[in-house]
C-alpha cells in the first residue's frame, strides 16, 4: 500500500511544472534510473541578468480552440502560436505564449500541430487569422518533407551544436534541454511550492479535438515526416535555405495553387490575397471603413453599416483579377436593387457626394498624398459616377426618385473640364435628359402586340368556352399574363417581405391575382353546365391546354381548380373524362414538397417565352425576412443578397416576349370571364357544387333504375 501511494505521489509530482519568470542561473541534477527529473532535484538560483531562450524545446500551432477551467492549464485559441518548455508521454505539452507572458500551463498535444523555425517566421508575419490555412497549404504542396531534411543533412556541420541539432527531427524524442547557468528550466517543484502550477490529478489523458477532420497522430512515428524542430542556430542550415529558396512570383504562383486545392473554392483564394495585400497596404491607402464590415471566411458580406456598404460600392480592390471586378460589379447591382430597405434614395445619393469629395488622409506628407490621390481619390470619383449611371439606367432612378434626377444633375454639371470626368458626368446628364423623355407609361418592357404574330383563325365564342380553340385561349391567356409579369420590378419582390399590398406591389398583386381569377373561371366553367356530357367536356377542354406555352402560372391556376374539392366530389364528371391520366400527371407539379420543386426544375429549364408561377419564390423571400435580420446600425447584406438572387430568379423569363398576335375578341372574353366574381367566391362555388353532386346522384339513380327496368 505504502509503494503503490509513493508511485501515485511520483505521478503526480511529473506533472508538475514550476518556470521562474525572472532572469536566473540554475543547475538541475536528474535520477539515473528515471527520464522525469526527481521531485527532490531543486535549483541553485543567482541574481544573473542574462537570460535564454535555450528551454523552449519547439513552437507550436493551435489547430482548434481549448478553453479549460483548470488554473494548471493554458486556455488558447485557434491560430496562436505557442512555445513548447515540456513535452509528457501521457499527451500534456507545458507551454507558454509568444506575446510575453510567462505564465505556463498544459495544453493537450492533439490539439497543435509543431512547427519549423522557418514555418515560425513566416506564421508570426501572416495575418492570425489565415496562420491555418497558410500551414495546411504549406503541408499539402510538401508531401515528402524528408526530401527537404535530407537537404539539411547533406553537409557536415563542422560545430558540435550543429551535429547534436541534427539528430534532433521529432519533438517528441528529443532531449530535454542541457543545464545551463543562464537558462530557466521547468522543474518539478517540491510539495511546498506547488501553488504555481498544480497536478493534473484525475486528467490521465488530455482531451482531442471534436473535429473529425483534424486529430491527433495515431503512431508516434507520425511525426518524423515534419521538419525538425531543433531553435540552434545553424548558419550551414540557413546558407542552404537561402541557395534553395524560389522565385517570388514563382512562389506565389505556389501558394495561390495550394490555397486553391486546400480549399476548392476560388472565393476563398481572392479573400486570402485580398486580404493579405490589404495588410501590407500603407494605412493611407486602406478603406476607411473596412472594420465596419462583418466578412465570413471566403470573404462573403455578411453585415456592416451604412457608410461602410457605401464605401464599399465605390472602391477598387487593389487585388486586380476578373473574378473580383466581376463580383464588385454584382455588389453594386445587388445594392442598388435593395438599398431602398435600410436607406432612402436622399441618403444614399449625399453619402456618393461625400464619397466624391472626401478629404484627404490627414497627417500624410506629400509623396503619400499623391499617392492617395492617385490610387484612391481619383478612382473613388470615376466609381461615383459609374454608380450614377447604374442607378440610372439599370435601377430605375427616374421612375422611382425623380427628385435625385433633378439633383444628380446639378451635382453633375459642376464638373468641368479640365477635369478628367467632365465629359463621363456630361455623359450622364445627356441620358437623364434622353430617359426623362421617353419613360414608359405602363411597362418597362416593350409591347408583345407588337411582336411577330402566328396567325389563327378566329371564332366567335359567343359566350361559349367550349366554341373557342383551346390553342387560341393559351396564346392570348398566355400574352395576357405575359404582359402582367413583365410589369413586376424587383423592388417589389423585396418589398413584398415587409408589404403585401398597396400601390407599393401593385404590378405584383395584379399578377397573383389573375392566378385567382383563372382559377375561378376554371371551377365556374364546370360548375355551370347542367349537362353531365357539357361538364366533362369542359374539364377535357382545361386539361387539354394545360401545359401549353410554358405558361406555368395558368396551368398552377387551372390544376388548382380541377384538383379543388368542389369539382373533384363530382365522381360521376370525372367518370366521363378522357384526358382525367393527363392530369394526374401534372398533380405532382402542385404538391408543396420541397418549396415546389416540381415547378422550380420545370421554370428553370424551360426555354424560350415563359410565365412562371411565384408562389414559391414569395413564400421564401417573406421566410429570407425571418432568417436574417439587421444588428442594431449593422445592415445585414447576406439578406439583401438572399432577396436579390430569388427576385432574379423570378423575374428572369422577363425578356422573352410570346411571337404572338393579339385577338382582341378572345382577351375581351377572357377579361369578362375573369373580372364577375364576387369576393365570396368560394362560398357560392360550394353551394353550386352541391347542388351538382345532388344532381349527379339523382341521374345515376334513375340510371340504375332504367337499367333494372330492361331499358
Amino acid at each position: 500500500m505504502t509503494r503503490t501511494l509513493a508511485r501515485s505521489q511520483s505521478l503526480r509530482q511529473t506533472l508538475h511544472l514550476s518556470i521562474d519568470p525572472a532572469p536566473y542561473s540554475s543547475t538541475l541534477s536528474r535520477s539515473p534510473d528515471s527520464t522525469s527529473p526527481s521531485s527532490s532535484s531543486r535549483p541553485s538560483t543567482d541574481t544573473s541578468p542574462t537570460s535564454s531562450t535555450s528551454d523552449i524545446i519547439y513552437s507550436v500551432l493551435c489547430m482548434h480552440d481549448f478553453h479549460s477551467d483548470d488554473p494548471d492549464q493554458l486556455s488558447f485559441r485557434r491560430n496562436e502560436i505557442l512555445d513548447i518548455v515540456r513535452e509528457e508521454s501521457n499527451g500534456w505539452l507545458a507551454a507558454i505564449r509568444k506575446d510575453g507572458d510567462v505564465t505556463v500551463g498544459w495544453i493537450p498535444q492533439a490539439f497543435v500541430k509543431p512547427l519549423t523555425d522557418d514555418m515560425v517566421d513566416r506564421l508570426l508575419n501572416v495575418l492570425p487569422q489565415l496562420r491555418i490555412y497558410e500551414y495546411e497549404a504549406e503541408q499539402l504542396y510538401n508531401t515528402a518533407p524528408i526530401a527537404r531534411m535530407t537537404l539539411y543533412d547533406q553537409e557536415p556541420d563542422p560545430t558540435p551544436q550543429g551535429d547534436r541539432a541534427r539528430k534532433v527531427t521529432d519533438p517528441r524524442r528529443q532531449p530535454p534541454p542541457s543545464p545551463s547557468p543562464a537558462t530557466p528550466l521547468p522543474l518539478i517543484p517540491s510539495q511546498a511550492s506547488r501553488p504555481k502550477i498544480g497536478p493534473l490529478v484525475n486528467k490521465p489523458t488530455p482531451p482531442t479535438p471534436t473535429d473529425p477532420d483534424i486529430s491527433a497522430p495515431k503512431d508516434p512515428d507520425s511525426f518524423r515526416r515534419l521538419p525538425r524542430l531543433s531553435l540552434l542556430h545553424d548558419p550551414q542550415r540557413e546558407r542552404v535555405n537561402s541557395d534553395a529558396s524560389i522565385s517570388p512570383d514563382s512562389a506565389s504562383k505556389r501558394s495561390d495553387e495550394k490555397i486553391r486545392q486546400l480549399t476548392g473554392s476560388d472565393e476563398a483564394l481572392i479573400h486570402y490575397n485580398s486580404v493579405l495585400m490589404q495588410a501590407n497596404m500603407p494605412w493611407y491607402l486602406k478603406p476607411r471603413y473596412s472594420s465596419e464590415l462583418e466578412m465570413d471566411n471566403d470573404g462573403r458580406l455578411l453585415k456592416g453599416t451604412k457608410r461602410a456598404l457605401v464605401e464599399k460600392l465605390v472602391w477598387e480592390s487593389s487585388f486586380k483579377d476578373s473574378t473580383r471586378a466581376a463580383e464588385d460589379t454584382q455588389y453594386r447591382r445587388i445594392f442598388l436593387t435593395t438599398f431602398r430597405t435600410f436607406m432612402s434614395a436622399q441618403e444614399l445619393f449625399d453619402l456618393l457626394v461625400d464619397q466624391y469629395r472626401s478629404d484627404h488622409p490627414p497627417n500624410v506628407t506629400d509623396a503619400e498624398f499623391e499617392e492617395w490621390k492617385e490610387k484612391c481619390y481619383s478612382t473613388t470619383q470615376r466609381l461615383v459616377l459609374t454608380v450614377f449611371s447604374m442607378w440610372l439606367e439599370e435601377h430605375r432612378l427616374l421612375e422611382e426618385e425623380p427628385t435625385i434626377a433633378r439633383d444628380m444633375t446639378a451635382f453633375l454639371q459642376l464638373i468641368k473640364a479640365p477635369h478628367p470626368l467632365a465629359e463621363q458626368a456630361q455623359l450622364i446628364v445627356k441620358t437623364i435628359s434622353r430617359l426623362t423623355f421617353t419613360i414608359p407609361t405602363s411597362s418597362p418592357y416593350p409591347c408583345a402586340s407588337n411582336s411577330p404574330s402566328r396567325g389563327r383563325r378566329k371564332r366567335d365564342p359567343r359566350g361559349d368556352l367550349l366554341r373557342l380553340d383551346p390553342g387560341d385561349i393559351a396564346e392570348q391567356l398566355s400574352l395576357l399574363e405575359s404582359k402582367l409579369y413583365r410589369m413586376i420590378t424587383p423592388q417589389e419582390c423585396i418589398r413584398y417581405a415587409k408589404v403585401q399590398t398597396g400601390k407599393e406591389v401593385e404590378h405584383l398583386n395584379a399578377f397573383c391575382s389573375t392566378h385567382d381569377k383563372i382559377a375561378a373561371w376554371v371551377t365556374n366553367s364546370i360548375l355551370d353546365c347542367k349537362v353531365l356530357a357539357r361538364r366533362a367536356d369542359t374539364v377535357d377542354f382545361w386539361i387539354k391546354k394545360c401545359r401549353n406555352l410554358n405558361n406555368f402560372a395558368s396551368m398552377s391556376a387551372i390544376i388548382n381548380a380541377l384538383s379543388s374539392t368542389v369539382v373533384a366530389r363530382l365522381h360521376l364528371t370525372w367518370a366521363h373524362v378522357g384526358r382525367k391520366n393527363n392530369l394526374d400527371a401534372l398533380l405532382k407539379y402542385n404538391e408543396p414538397t420541397g418549396g415546389f420543386a416540381g415547378y422550380r426544375n420545370l421554370q428553370l429549364s424551360a426555354e424560350g417565352p415563359c410565365v412562371p408561377f411565384v408562389g414559391m419564390y414569395l413564400s421564401e423571400i417573406v421566410h429570407i425576412k425571418d432568417q436574417y435580420s439587421d444588428d442594431g446600425d449593422r445592415i445585414s447584406f447576406a439578406q439583401r443578397q438572399r432577396w436579390y438572387e430569388v427576385a432574379k430568379i423570378m423575374l428572369r423569363s422577363q425578356s422573352k416576349h410570346y411571337p404572338i398576335a393579339e385577338n382582341s375578341e378572345t382577351i375581351q372574353f377572357i377579361t369578362r370571364a375573369t373580372s364577375r366574381f364576387p369576393k365570396d367566391w368560394q362560398a357560392t362555388f360550394w353551394a353550386k357544387s352541391q347542388l351538382v353532386q345532388h344532381s349527379e346522384i339523382a341521374n345515376a339513380d334513375i340510371r340504375r333504375g332504367l337499367e333494372a327496368a330492361g331499358f
